[in-house]
């Protein structure tokens, strides 16, 4: 049974919403976390910040996504795309780095 995630970041603060879709007819909460971005990080850019908010994901919910497959629903398409981007910056590519030991997808859903 596969896991969904769904995240979002704001100005100030960025939050995660982890549940399971085991009646198949609506998902079930799990787990929710939410987190304040200091002074440093209310200036990432937003994909920095939807980017940040999926690594925050991994962490917090490590424990329900080692050997099984997740989805995570992002409202920023540039997310969908960007595990295929041929540059991208630094940090980035540290934190993508995070995503390589786990089964994902990433669904844009506006």
């Amino acid at each position: 049974m596969e896991f969904h995630v769904h995240t979002n970041a704001s100005l100030l603060a960025m939050g995660t919403v982890l549940s399971q879709n085991v009646t198949r007819k609506s998902d079930q909460l799990i787990m929710y976390t939410f987190g304040l971005l200091n002074r440093a990080k209310q200036n990432y850019s937003t994909t920095k910040k939807k980017t940040l908010v999926m690594v925050f994901a991994l962490h917090k919910f490590k424990h329900y996504f080692l050997g099984n497959k997740f989805v995570f629903y992002v409202n920023h398409m540039t997310l969908v795309y960007l595990i295929n981007k041929p540059q991208v910056s630094r940090k980035i590519t540290r934190w993508l780095l995070l995503f390589l030991e786990h089964d994902f997808i990433i669904v844009y859903k506006p």
